[in-house]
Parts: structure tokens; sequence; C-alpha cells
């Protein structure tokens, strides 16, 4: 009776036969002393308390120069006392002494190219830290070769102690601008240009002196190295405000000769007679030209020039609107694709007050569509005349 009792109580107790409870049991005992066993084997293998890994740096930045970098970072973990950096797949490295909570910079002199650096911590025995990228580069010679000037679009004096720079887009790179020039009071001043700005006015500029401009350039903004070019300035357009044409060989209505010379490349002279068609412009003062220039007219042609211009020009020159004299004649390019405006400069500057502009013969001419072009162009269009005069020291 008892036994019974003591058989229900097991199966009740551990929901198995009595004698399959003893047989777990047994099992669970041998595995025990197993794994005993295995402990022994390998724990001639295994580190007391594990590998430990140090913590990587902290807030880890580049600052990029010209065939160097500038590497900057923060020891987090207290047990680092080096750090490693690593670059061409580990094949070169720089190994810095560092203290616990220490901003450390590093200047790392390293050609011009792109990079992978890669920066691990270690501690006095020699433990490391998970490496830590930073994709990087540096700028050398074939960066500074790319460098160009942040464009002027056109620079012009009215003669009354002013000087206006209208400026292109600036390139990349290009952080700021400054104008050097020389004062009515005879001292020289800076002005920054930034790259949000248009325009320039320069209000107590004195008369016929050369300017400069230096445009500076970062590739990160972050200016390790200074790089600039400048550039001396050594003519100016005449402000189209103090002149006007006063004579003309023939025009069209709404495309009048006078808007050859009023300073807007969007309005347009057009002829309405044959080659040889001419242009008087009075400067309003006497100034020593240096060269001309050509902008061809698009207002008919959707963006292209038109080839309704001629194919060679020719510049006279007068002090007086009297006695003339020819400083040039040239071949001009009235293709369709080459819409940038046409220079001529001449060997040494005259001084003048008037120019006479001629377009002397178009032989042929683009056919942009019907009626545009074509053998038998005999109408002109020409958008607009600027003319240079040389600056001094």
């Amino acid at each position: 009776m008892n036994m019974m009792i003591k058989e229900n109580f097991l199966k009740i107790r551990f929901g198995l036969p009595a004698v399959s409870g003893f047989v777990a049991i047994a099992i669970m005992m041998s595995v025990l002393s197993s794994c005993k066993d295995q402990d022994v084997m390998f724990k001639q293998y295994v580190v007391e308390g594990g590998i430990p890994y140090l913590g990587t740096v902290s807030g880890a930045k580049i600052r990029i120069g010209i065939n160097r970098l500038e590497l900057s970072f923060s020891v987090a973990d207290p047990a680092t006392t080096k750090v490693g950096v690593y670059w061409n797949d580990y094949g070169d490295s720089v190994i810095i002494a560092v203290n616990p909570g220490e901003l450390v910079k590093k200047i790392i002199d390293l050609p011009e190219g792109q990079y992978s650096l890669f920066i691990k911590s270690y501690d006095a025995r020699g433990n490391s830290s998970n490496p830590y990228e930073l994709v990087t580069q540096t700028v050398g010679e074939k960066y500074i070769a790319s460098l160009a000037h942040r464009g002027i679009s056109k620079k012009t004096t009215s003669f009354n102690s002013d000087l206006y720079i209208d400026w292109e887009a600036p390139g990349s790179g290009t952080r700021f601008t400054d104008v050097i020039y020389t004062s009515t009071d005879g001292s020289e001043k800076r002005i920054r240009v930034e790259n949000g700005s248009n325009e320039t006015k320069i209000d107590d500029y004195k008369q016929g002196t050369a300017f400069k401009r230096t445009t500076y350039y970062s590739p990160d903004n972050l200016w390790l190295d200074t790089l600039s070019t400048m550039r001396t300035e050594s003519d100016l357009t005449v402000d189209k405000k103090i002149g006007r044409v006063i004579a003309y060989s023939t025009q069209t209505s709404g495309d009048e000769a006078s808007k050859f010379y009023d300073g807007d490349i969007n309005t347009v002279w057009q002829t309405n007679g044959n080659y040889p068609e001419y242009a008087t412009v009075d400067l309003g003062r006497e100034v020593p030209v240096i060269s001309f220039v050509i902008v061809p007219s698009k207002k008919y042609t959707g963006g292209q020039a038109d080839p309704r211009a001629p194919t060679k020009v020719r510049f006279e020159v007068s002090s007086d609107n009297n006695t003339w004299t020819t400083v040039g004649e040239y071949d001009y390019d009235n293709g369709l694709y080459y819409d940038n405006e046409r220079s001529f400069k001449l060997d040494q500057p005259v001084n003048v007050r008037y120019v006479r502009f001629t377009g002397v013969e178009c032989t042929d001419a683009p056919i942009y569509n019907a009626g545009i072009g074509g053998p038998n162009t005999v109408k002109m269009l020409l958008a607009e005349l600027n003319v240079n005069f040389q600056l001094g020291n």
C-alpha cells in the first residue's frame, strides 16, 4: 500500500513515471560532469574575464589642405595610450601618443588624392578598438590648376568716382572675393564680395587706376590652407549712360540703331538696307580706347546667334567727329552656334571720343529658318557695342 502511494506521488509531482524521472536525473548529472571536463580542456585557450575592447575615438574630423590634412578627435576611452591612423589598406600609418580626454590635432602629409583613413585606439597592453573609418581627400597642383577667378560679366564707370562690377556665379570651391582698389584720397582699400552678392558698387574709386580682385577657395570651407588667385583688371568699359549713337546708316522701326549702344543685350539694331552699314557713337568723353566688343543678337533666334550679321567689321576712331582713323578691320564669325561676344583688341591704346563701327560685308550667312540667314542676307542684326579703355597703375 505504501509503495503504491509513493509511485502515485512521483507521477503527480514530476508528471513522469518514477523510473523515467530517475533516468532524467542521471542524464543531467552526466552532462554536468562532461561540461566540467570540457571547461578544464579549453581553459588554457581562454583569457580570464574575456578580451577587452577599447572605445573608439569620438568627434573625428578632417580639414583638407594642400598635400596635407588635419585630423582632430577626442580620446574617449581613459585606457587609451596611443592612436593609430592607417591608409593605403593599412600599408601606411602614423602612431599618435595620447592622454585620456585629450583633444588631439594632427597634421598628416599626404599627396593630392582620395583616401580612406582607419583610426584605432590602443591601450598599454596592445588591446585595440574597432577601426573608425573616415573618407577624405587632399588637394594639390591639379586642384589649384582647376581654379578660376569669379567671373565678371560687366565692369563700368561713368567717370564720377564710380566703379560698378556685375559678377558671374561663383565656381565650385569659391568662398568669397576681395576687390582691392585705389580710393579718391590715394589710399588702397579692400572690400569683401560674398558669393551671394551679384554686384559691387564703389563710389570713391580713383578714376583711371587699375584694380585687383582676389578669389579665395577652400575645398571644405574649413580653411586649413589658404588658396587664392589674383588678377589685375587693366581695362574698363565706358558707361553708356554718358554716351549715345549720334549717326547711323539705316535702321528698322522697333530695332533702332540707338539700341546698339543702350546697355541691353536683349534689344537689337536691325538695318533695312544693304552693306556696308555703320553707326557712330559719342562716348561722352575722351578715353584711351584699347578694345571693342560686339554682342550678337538672339532676339529672333531662340537663344542662338542671329546669322544676319557681318562677316567683316571695321572700327574707326576720332577726337572731333571730323577726322577719322581706321584702327582695325577684322573677320567676324556669324555662325549660329558662336553665340558669345566677340572681342577685338588694339595693339596700343588710342585717345578718342568718337567710335564708328561698320559692318563691311556679309559674304555668307548660315540658315536659321526661312527668312533668317542664307546667301541673300542683306539686313544686319547686332545686339550691342562695348568700348573698353585702358587703366593706368
